[in-house]
């Protein structure tokens, strides 16, 4: 018995990728894409220590900090185990 062709969502809706893709400007150099990348990772640094200081106002800066840190190893242990299920799953779509 052959198990059914499945094509992955992406490849299905590639027609809304490329619609989505057209209006961005991606950088022409990679040194004008790393600079991107470092201003983007700055500011949502940024971001996500003025929300922790609205949720803890009489926190003091070093608090503010290992706080950030702190959700910031939560993230990444979360996204490694998103990573681990996505493996499994890619088998799935991906295989030949």
């Amino acid at each position: 018995m052959r198990r059914p062709n499945r094509v992955p969502l992406w490849l299905r809706r590639l027609d809304q990728v490329k619609a989505e893709l057209r209006g961005e400007r991606f950088p022409r150099t990679a040194e004008e894409g790393l600079r991107q990348c470092a201003e983007l990772s700055d500011t949502a640094l940024r971001l996500l220590q003025d929300e922790i200081r609205k949720t803890r106002a009489r926190a003091n800066k070093e608090q503010v900090e290992a706080e950030t840190y702190r959700l910031l190893a939560r993230l990444s242990r979360a996204e490694a185990r998103w990573r681990a299920v996505w493996k499994k799953e890619r088998d799935r779509f991906f295989r030949p």
